[in-house]
């Protein structure tokens, strides 16, 4: 959802949803430990570090899934216990 708010418009939303199904991107859906935690998350950081509802859910579904974060905006990310960020530079 995040991805799709920072598009330009239609043409390039279109491009992305081909490149998806290509690298055969496997979508994780929200459920309650995910929810649980990223209500956790914004508890926790919104005061200190202004996390927002879509970053707290980002944040605790890698987590959640025991994956990496692949974000060109560590800096949303940095903070959170137990994620491991890896920095994504666009060309």
């Amino acid at each position: 959802m995040e991805l799709i708010q920072g598009m330009k418009d239609k043409n390039e939303f279109r491009r992305f949803q081909r490149q998806i199904r290509l690298w055969r991107v496997h979508i994780i859906h929200i459920d309650q430990e995910i929810s649980s935690r990223a209500i956790f998350y914004v508890q926790e950081y919104f005061l200190s570090h202004a996390i927002r509802l879509a970053d707290a859910l980002i944040a605790a579904t890698v987590v959640q899934h025991n994956e990496a974060l692949l974000t060109a905006n560590d800096k949303h990310y940095k903070y959170v216990p137990s994620i491991e960020v890896r920095k994504f530079v666009p060309e």
